[in-house]
């Protein structure tokens, strides 16, 4: 099962004006607000947005490390979570577009808009994408932090 949250590394900065956060996984991915709270919004949009460009870029997706203490897990966003989930597997398995989309009876072009992270692609396509490489998709609700 892939982990889909990221230890990330919050602290306080300018004496205690600003929060910055830092994904040590994740190289360059720095964000921060004015509040702990608006800084956890920006990390979760900051590890979306990255892993959404990795996919793009048809780059390998790091695996999260474990989290050290005074790290947070940040989770993947659910926008980009099951392109990710997809993507991973995909390369876990050396499933190629084009053989996706013979397995899934559909044009190489669909399996492209797929893995697009700026695609809407349909909840029960990407299920089937993961079926189809031998995942399932699961969510799991869980108490805020």
């Amino acid at each position: 099962m892939f982990e889909m949250r990221y230890p990330a590394e919050i602290a306080q900065h300018r004496e205690g004006k600003d929060w910055v956060v830092r994904f040590p996984d994740l190289e360059g991915t720095n964000t921060g607000a004015q509040t702990l709270e608006g800084a956890l919004d920006e990390a979760a949009d900051c590890l979306g947005s990255y892993l959404a460009m990795l996919i793009a870029s048809r780059k390998p997706i790091p695996a999260p490390s474990a989290a050290k203490p005074k790290q947070r897990l940040i989770a993947v966003p659910l926008w980009i979570a099951p392109k990710l989930a997809l993507y991973r597997a995909m390369q876990e398995k050396k499933v190629s577009n084009s053989e996706l989309a013979r397995r899934l009876g559909v044009r190489e072009t669909i399996v492209r808009r797929m893995l697009d992270p700026d695609h809407t692609t349909k909840s029960a396509r990407l299920e089937a994408g993961l079926r189809a490489v031998g995942k399932r998709l699961l969510i799991a609700i869980d108490d805020a932090a």
